[in-house]
């Protein structure tokens, strides 16, 4: 090895380098992702330089860029916090930050003992962990084993962290070289309007409770988590009658305001049956009184869409149906968009898209002699 790369050391050539180096005493030592030893030696340099940058930092600036793991995560815990991302969220950031912080750097990476250490093999290393089923999603397509959604919350963790003061910039830019997966678009069950409502009638005899957040969600393409986290005081009334519902930005995953201005005669007397002896604050109560549960309603639909009409559908699904439904009525854009909530018309477009059985047939009857 000549003279110009010290410091550098092949382990697989072409792929993988050792590289260490020496200032002020204290010594780093690890292995970087290059096609050549010069690569090796120029992504040495650059760290040497941003590491002696660091030294001229201001104290507490220096003392965050060497914190632990533990330390880093109670204040991007704090700040997820201050954000409202929601419980369901900020679960998210603590599953993934202790999956790939915690459990894989102390199995694959224990020389690694604060974030800014972080490398872009440590990234790649913990991808080939996850997609290969170490700790991926078994239910999630083989090619990406959930990586596309998990990428998501690794990139906003170590944004987060950088913000924060715990790594660099170049982490955070080193990273954002991976590119999430394609995503796969999800075949849409071809379910009858006559099995729909078969299904709308069974869950109104056996859970009542669930009906109505059920069919609300069935007519207007609003999301569970929004519907289930209406007020009783969101409601705007005419005496006893419903005009509107206030949809809180807090509620929506756009964190923007949403209204629905819009009621007809079957939403209004739904409306009024949810209001109806109810002690609670919120608009939808189960069974027992309490709160209706979006993951409980979830598991519900799941359950019993398969035992009622042989197919597995979520809450999403109606969703998406409302939107081909539209679709496939010309609906307009603008009057989708206020009734479902949607801010972003890419969404709209992508599930108007969908081709259907009556569509095909529509488009074949045009060309017919």
């Amino acid at each position: 090895m000549g003279k110009r790369y010290s410091g550098v050391r092949e382990i697989e050539r072409g792929e993988v380098y050792e590289v260490n180096y020496q200032i002020n005493g204290v010594r780093k030592q690890y292995r970087v992702n290059a096609t050549s030893e010069q690569e090796a030696y120029l992504k040495k340099v650059s760290d040497m330089a941003e590491h002696q940058k660091s030294l001229s930092l201001p104290e507490e600036e220096q003392r965050r860029l060497t914190a632990d793991f533990r330390e880093a995560w109670e204040k991007v815990r704090q700040d997820i916090e201050s954000d409202n991302v929601g419980k369901k969220g900020a679960g998210r950031y603590h599953k993934v930050f202790e999956r790939m912080f915690i459990d894989f750097r102390n199995r694959h990476f224990s020389q690694i003992q604060n974030p800014n250490q972080l490398t872009p093999l440590f990234f790649k290393d913990y991808k080939n962990y996850y997609v290969n089923g170490e700790a991926g999603n078994p239910k999630a397509p083989p090619h990406t084993n959930g990586w596309r959604s998990e990428l998501i919350i690794v990139k906003a963790i170590v944004r987060r962290l950088y913000q924060l003061g715990y790594c660099a910039k170049k982490i955070v830019d080193e990273l954002g070289e991976f590119k999430k997966p394609p995503k796969i678009k999800k075949e849409y069950p071809n379910i009858s309007k006559s099995d729909i409502e078969k299904y709308l009638a069974f869950v109104k005899r056996d859970r009542p409770d669930y009906y109505r957040p059920i069919y609300f969600i069935y007519r207007t393409g609003r999301r569970r988590e929004e519907v289930t986290l209406i007020k009783r005081t969101d409601v705007i009334l005419n005496g006893i009658e419903p005009l509107a519902i206030n949809i809180r930005a807090e509620t929506t995953k756009t964190k923007v305001r949403a209204p629905l201005r819009y009621l007809d005669e079957d939403l209004k007397r739904l409306i009024m049956g949810a209001m109806s002896n109810n002690r609670i604050e919120w608009l939808f109560a189960n069974r027992c009184g309490r709160k209706c549960d979006a993951d409980q309603l979830y598991k519900y639909i799941k359950r019993t869409s398969m035992e009622i009409m042989g197919v597995e559908i979520t809450p999403h699904y109606f969703r998406r149906r409302f939107l081909t439904e539209c679709g496939k009525a010309n609906a307009h854009i603008a009057d989708v968009q206020a009734i479902s909530g949607i801010k972003d018309i890419k969404v709209i477009m992508e599930h108007y898209a969908y081709s259907t059985v009556e569509g095909q047939q529509k488009v074949l009857e045009v060309t017919r002699i």
